[in-house]
């Protein structure tokens, strides 16, 4: 029944597993491997839905197997007692497999109420200041999803939250290992939670010193030579296949399940002789992440009338200066309703903006007691709206005048378009980003978005 009911109006439990839900869906949907499905699988043997690659299990001391293809990652996390590490090289399907894991559990805790909810978090946004990991969820859930601080802790002291942590590689380096401990004395403290998953590029992983107080852990393997000839010859990019497979360092990049989606989606905008020439393999990738935003930035979508589209370099320059602000800050996600004022680049455009606010702020309280007056007939309303208007000079911002000045400054300054949401959406489509909740986006690898921010 809940789907019926507004989500404001759900209990707080129905209304947290609907956004996750919907977040989980949305990462699945707007995935590389969901658009080559949809754009080179169009003979009646479409490409498979299961993954391309191997996957290795190693639980406790006994010896590592490797899980049958048509194997659910669902059935290692429910024989491990649901706490496990999923490694992998940087774009093996870490995110992919842990969305797969996360659309089961969801559908589980919908049809039984005393199953906790899974919740995705970004271990990129812990900080060691951010104190004990306990601390860190409860004041995630009240930012991402509203959840008050003294509810997210009754949840996680009831055992009613299963996290699921991605992104240790996103944790700065030097407090990667601080981060592994901070984890293991949240498994062991009161809190305890029944299940918890957490994700990290095998190498940073390797590089620690702490192992995770986990189970089980489940390696994403490499793509095999014969895996990307089938899945290049499935999803109908014989040609490409043909241009690679005497290539050893554009086979070694084809070995990461992303790379592999983007060279299928982008071969058009491939100059295969120029790509050979590169000897370096990290400006091979960079020729290719350059080709997919090419390829994605052609085109028409929904957003935009024909002949209304953006310019490409509109679209790089303003997903370039996202990506910066990004990167600067540490952060995986980008809330469209909370752009912090410190993006704000120099001294004037702080000045304009802060002028901006106290100025709307006043002429409203001024503008309301005229309005007072003219209906009264007393100059008190007029008195009143003025020394409201001075008050309000010294007080916090009104929110909404906050972030209306805040986007008027970045749209005069060249920075976003006037329309901003319009725009976040049509990336969306052009799968350059993902639409992650309601006016959440994020790039759609962390690849890319450093990739942006370098361009």
């Amino acid at each position: 029944m809940s789907r019926f009911i507004p989500l404001r109006l759900q209990p707080p439990r129905d209304r947290l597993l609907s956004e996750v839900k919907r977040e989980v869906q949305a990462g699945r949907s707007q995935s590389l491997h969901a658009a080559v499905l949809a754009n080179l699988s169009q003979d009646s043997q479409p490409l498979g839905v299961s993954r391309c690659w191997d996957v290795e299990v190693k639980a406790g001391n006994r010896p590592s197997f490797r899980l049958p293809p048509k194997a659910s990652i669902s059935q290692v996390f429910d024989r491990t007692n649901g706490k496990l590490v999923i490694l992998g090289a940087t774009g093996s399907g870490k995110t992919t497999t842990l969305l797969e894991l996360a659309l089961v559990l969801v559908s589980r805790a919908e049809q039984d109420a005393s199953l906790p909810v899974p919740v995705l978090f970004e271990l990129g946004s812990w900080k060691a200041e951010s104190g004990a990991i306990a601390d860190w969820l409860i004041a995630q859930l009240q930012y991402k999803y509203g959840i008050p601080a003294a509810v997210g802790k009754k949840w996680l002291a009831e055992q009613k939250l299963l996290p699921l942590l991605d992104g240790l590689d996103e944790v700065e380096s030097h407090r990667q290992d601080i981060c592994i401990q901070a984890i293991n004395q949240f498994v062991d403290s009161e809190f305890k939670p029944k299940h918890l998953v957490a994700c990290s590029s095998f190498e940073v992983y390797k590089n620690c010193q702490t192992r995770f107080k986990l189970q089980a852990a489940v390696l994403l393997k490499p793509l095999t030579e014969t895996q990307i000839q089938n899945y290049l010859l499935e999803a109908r990019s014989r040609e490409l296949w043909y241009s690679i497979e005497k290539e050893p360092e554009l086979l070694k990049l084809a070995k990461s399940p992303l790379l592999l989606s983007m060279m299928a989606l982008a071969y058009d905008d491939i100059l295969i002789e120029s790509w050979k020439r590169i000897t370096s393999a990290e400006e091979q990738r960079k020729y290719l992440l350059t080709a997919y935003i090419r390829h994605q930035m052609t085109g028409q979508v929904k957003q935009y009338p024909r002949n209304k589209e953006l310019r490409p370099e509109q679209i790089r320059k303003w997903l370039g200066w996202l990506a910066i602000r990004m990167e600067q800050q540490g952060i995986q996600e980008f809330y469209l309703d909370r752009i912090p004022s410190s993006w704000l680049q120099t001294g004037e455009q702080q000045r304009n903006y802060q002028f901006g606010v106290k100025l709307v702020g006043g002429l409203i309280w001024v503008i309301l007691g005229l309005i007072f007056t003219l209906v009264s007939g007393s100059i008190w309303g007029l008195i009143a709206g003025a020394a409201a208007a001075v008050i309000s000079a010294l007080l916090p911002p009104i929110p909404a005048i906050d972030s209306f000045m805040l986007h008027l400054v970045l749209w005069s300054s060249g920075y976003i378009p006037w329309d901003y949401k319009r725009f976040l959406d049509a990336a969306g489509d052009r799968l350059l980003l993902q639409q992650t909740g309601d006016r959440r986006y994020r790039f759609i690898h962390d690849l890319l978005q450093k990739h942006f921010s370098e361009i």
